[in-house]
């Protein structure tokens, strides 16, 4: 994380910006004549940014998304809204084709998340089924150095006896193999965006339309070829909207979609297993509450409203002005050596 007290000028910040950031560094937020924020998303210290805002066009996403592709960065992106952006191709990402593997030995924290994800999905199909874990998901039968977690379950579920519980988890299960991800391209970088659609006329389809489109995302963090070039630089962005989030949603559901973000967060972590796993991975989330989007789960956040259905802005800040457009209030604890709490008005960086 950068932060400079020189004065700068706005106009020098934006001409800085316009011709892409030093050391894969991109600006997110200005004070004008005082100090500048850029964003180190290469450090796992830095590497997770949250935006609350109800507005999924908001420039500040533009921004984002557009230096990412300067920093040849793939982005995978998922949204509860329709993604304006075009795509030329479509992709089919077969969940199976990395989860029935085993998992190389030695990679201790790579099994145990992949248990992790495996364990929160069946978690999600009794919730939206409305079943018993006891009752709905037969115990585990699972040989370790053979097979990946969820292969253990798929024979434990095939050898459970014809019932219509057996056709439901069947059911779930075969959409695990057809994730369909629409693919962006650029006539000089290639592929630059994988774009998901969280879709679904139920909350329950959004969700699991959500979980698929973000273990996925595992998917192809650990089993990327670094032999691309253009894989080694990842960037998750979910934007969720308040017709997938929303004040009534109960504690499992709520449970489940913090579950799902801070899986995703991991990816963005050092682990012991980073000696075959190379860790370059950031996290942009926004959403129109401050949940799933807490503090301090993310290093940097930014209000861009002054009330959400579950946080009101002059708790932190008594005597804060209204924001005008493209005006944030910044929080962090990453961007001082002392452990102090930066918390400061700002204009985000935006595309002009």
């Amino acid at each position: 994380m950068g932060n400079s007290n020189e004065e700068v000028e706005t106009e020098e910040i934006l001409s800085d910006k316009q011709q892409g950031e030093p050391n894969g560094h991109f600006y997110l937020a200005y004070k004008p004549y005082d100090f500048s924020i850029t964003w180190d998303w290469k450090h796992s210290l830095f590497a997770r940014v949250g935006f609350l805002h109800d507005d999924v066009y908001h420039p500040f996403i533009r921004h984002i998304k557009t230096t990412a592709r300067k920093q040849e960065m793939r982005i995978l992106h998922l949204s509860a809204e329709m993604i304006q952006d075009d795509y030329q191709d479509k992709d089919i990402i077969n969940l199976y084709d990395f989860e029935l593997l085993p998992t190389e030995e030695g990679l201790n924290e790579l099994e145990d998340t992949r248990m992790k994800w495996v364990q929160l999905y069946l978690k999600m199909l009794c919730y939206i089924n409305g079943k018993d874990r006891a009752q709905f998901i037969p115990q585990l039968k699972y040989f370790r150095t053979q097979e990946g977690p969820l292969a253990g379950y798929l024979r434990s579920i095939d050898e459970m006896p014809t019932s219509p519980d057996k056709s439901i988890i069947l059911k779930h299960l075969e959409k695990l193999e057809e994730v369909k991800w629409g693919i962006r391209y650029n006539e000089k970088n290639g592929i630059t965006d994988f774009l998901y659609h969280i879709k679904g006329s139920t909350f329950n389809e959004k969700l699991e339309s959500f979980f698929l489109g973000a273990w996925t995302i595992m998917n192809v963090h650990h089993a990327r070829d670094f032999n691309d070039e253009k894989m080694e630089n990842l960037l998750t962005l979910i934007q969720l909207s308040k017709n997938f989030v929303y004040p009534s949603l109960d504690q499992t559901a709520r449970s489940i979609i913090e579950e799902i973000v801070q899986l995703l967060a991991d990816l963005t972590m050092i682990t012991l297993d980073e000696v075959l796993i190379q860790q370059r991975h950031a996290l942009f989330i926004q959403s129109p509450q401050l949940f799933p989007n807490n503090y301090p789960q993310v290093s940097h956040m930014f209000y861009g409203i002054d009330y959400s259905p579950d946080f009101n802005l002059r708790s932190m800040i008594p005597d804060l002005k209204p924001l005008i457009p493209n005006e944030a209030v910044y929080r962090s604890k990453v961007v001082t050596n002392d452990g102090k709490e930066f918390v400061r008005k700002v204009f985000l960086a935006i595309e002009t």
